[in-house]
Parts: structure tokens; sequence; C-alpha cells
């Protein structure tokens, strides 16, 4: 499957807390669910899982925010359609609240996804990070370690896609205070972030469209934005 390719200088690039702003704008201003965006967000990396994932078993780390409420959905959309699913939550499931607590109580209703409170130990041929996101705040610790150290030892045959960033990454600026997940690849909500550039451990970057109007962007001072496609690779040249 191939994808229209857009060049990093010629898209705007966001900060969290911009990322956070659009997120406000979408749900206040103008008024779009959530539950939509999300929605959108699952259907992007679904995609990417179609095109790169290979046919076996998938697992989605999924955090309590918004990055963890599309890994989440993700999985209730792959399992919908026969995919064997693995999800495991960073958090207790009490833990959970809004968006992020409604997708992982959806999971319960399909046969093919099951829902661990710990890495399981077998081979999967894609991983999907939904960790953290753009909400890193200082070294990852705890389950979150943990989740980088797992992932990090799939080995050959599993596509790691991590979303927003690299759960261990800093958007802003792009820098690692603590370990990180080595991605294959990176799934942009909506627009890049900063620091989140194509290569390194960010792996091939993408963004995704989220069905956002126009005017979100103009009312936070963005250049507008069209993408050609839901799915869309960004190229460092």
């Amino acid at each position: 499957m191939s994808f229209p390719v857009l060049r990093w200088d010629d898209l705007p690039a966001i900060s969290a807390a911009q990322m956070q702003q659009l997120i406000m704008l979408a749900t206040g201003k103008y008024g779009l669910d959530n539950r939509v965006l999300v929605e959108h967000t699952a259907r992007n990396l679904v995609t990417l899982v179609d095109a790169f994932g290979g046919d076996g078993p998938v697992l989605v780390v999924a955090g309590r925010g918004n990055n963890g409420s599309g890994g989440l959905a993700a999985a209730r959309l792959l399992g919908a359609r026969g995919r064997r699913v693995w999800v495991v939550p960073t958090h207790e499931a009490e833990n959970y609240s809004g968006t992020p607590k409604e997708q992982l109580e959806h999971l319960r209703h399909f046969d093919r996804v099951r829902v661990r409170t710990s890495l399981p130990k077998m081979k999967f041929t894609c991983v999907i990070d939904a960790a953290i996101g753009t909400n890193l705040e200082g070294p990852p610790r705890g389950r979150t370690q943990d989740v980088i150290t797992v992932l990090n030892g799939m080995g050959d045959g599993c596509c790691v896609i991590s979303l927003d960033a690299p759960t261990g990454m800093m958007v802003d600026d792009g820098s690692v205070p603590g370990d990180i997940v080595h991605a294959d690849m990176t799934l942009s909500v909506a627009l890049p972030k900063k620091g989140v550039r194509p290569g390194g451990d960010v792996g091939r970057l993408f963004v995704g469209d989220i069905g956002l109007p126009q005017g979100v962007f103009e009312s936070m001072g963005v250049a507008s934005v069209l993408l050609p496609a839901f799915v869309n690779e960004v190229s460092a040249d």
C-alpha cells in the first residue's frame, strides 16, 4: 500500500500544548464529539496495521489519555474484523475515566480481544504503542518503563507503531530523558509534533487526518492544512 508523501517543511508542526488546544477547540468551540476524533485516529492506526503489521496477533499498549483512547479503539476495530488482539493498559482499570474508560469497557464485547494486566510472553507481528503520546513528564518509570523494555525486545518480524511519539520522547524538542521505544513508524494525530521528526526512534513518520474543520487551525493561528488522504507519509526532505 502506498501513501501520499508530504515534505516536513511543507507542514506546520505543533507543540504538546497546541495539541491540547486543538482538541479543546475541536470539542468545545466547534462541538465535535471526542469519540468521533478517537474513531478517526483508530481508523488511521488500523490502516497502518493492515499495510505493515502482517497477519499475526497484535499487541496494544494503551495509556489513560487521548493517546490510549486511540489505541483502545483500534484494538476494537481490529477485533471486530477477526484479528487476534491483546491489550495491556498501563494503569489499573479503575484509574481510567472518560473516553479511555469507555473504550476499555467496550472491549469486553469482542471475543478476539483479550485484556491483560501484564505483557504476554508471545510473538506478535504488530505492536501499537499508545502509552503516553504527547504527555510525557520526565523519564518513564514503573509499568511504562516495563513496556519500553518489552517492546524493544520484540525482535525481527514485529512492526512497532507509535501514536504521536514513541513512548519516552518529549514531543516539543525530541529529547529523550530516559529509555524510549524504538518505533518502526509513528502516526501523528492531525499534525506533526515539533520534535517528532522522521528517522531514528520515530522511524517512518505518518500524519493522520481526524476530520477537523479548517477553522480549528485558523483559531490557533496555524496555517490551514488540507491533507490529501486520511493517512499520509512525511518525509524529512
